[in-house]
C-alpha cells in the first residue's frame, strides 16, 4: 500500500477535508501536497475563492507535512501557533494544489513553508509554526482511537 493510501487510513484528518473538498495527493517526512478541486462552497460574495480556503488549505498541507509517520495504526498530531499568509492572485475556477515542506524542526516546535497554485498560477505562501501535541513529537506516533 503506497504511503498516501496507508496514511489516510490512518491521519486523523477531521470534517475540514470534506468541507475544503481536498484530497491527500502526496506525505513523506517532511512534506505534503494536498489538492481541492475549486466549487461553488469556496466562493466568496465577489466571485473568488474566499481567503480563508486558501489559507485552510495552507493550514492543513503544513501541519501534515511535519506529522507524517511510517507505523500502521499510529498518528502524529499538531496545532498551528502562527501561520503568515501571503496572497498573490484570485482563483475562480481550477484545481488548488497546496504544497508544503517542513523546515527545520525542535522538540516540540517546527516550521514549514508553504503553497498554493491553481493550474500554474502561485495564488498564496506562507510560513508557519506548529507545536506536536499529545505525543505527536514522536516519530513512531502514538495509536489512534
Amino acid at each position: 500500500m503506497s504511503d498516501v493510501n496507508r496514511q489516510t487510513e490512518n491521519e486523523g484528518l477531521s470534517g475540514c477535508r470534506d468541507v475544503l473538498g481536498f484530497s491527500l495527493v502526496e506525505w513523506r517526512q517532511g512534506n505534503a501536497v494536498i489538492e481541492a478541486p475549486v466549487s461553488s462552497q469556496h466562493m466568496n460574495r465577489n466571485g473568488y475563492v474566499h481567503g480563508g480556503v486558501v489559507s485552510s488549505l495552507l493550514d492543513c498541507a503544513a501541519g501534515l507535512a511535519g506529522t507524517y509517520c511510517e507505523i500502521d495504526g499510529h498518528i502524529r498530531r499538531c496545532s498551528t501557533i502562527s501561520l503568515n499568509t501571503q496572497f498573490m492572485a484570485p482563483v475562480q475556477s481550477g484545481v488548488m494544489v497546496a504544497s508544503a515542506r517542513q523546515l527545520s524542526r525542535g522538540r516540540k516546535i517546527f516550521f514549514v513553508e508553504a503553497s498554493v497554485t491553481c493550474d500554474g498560477v502561485l495564488v498564496a505562501t506562507a510560513q508557519g509554526s506548529f507545536r506536536y501535541i499529545l505525543g505527536g513529537e514522536h516519530s513512531q506516533g502514538v495509536p489512534a482511537q
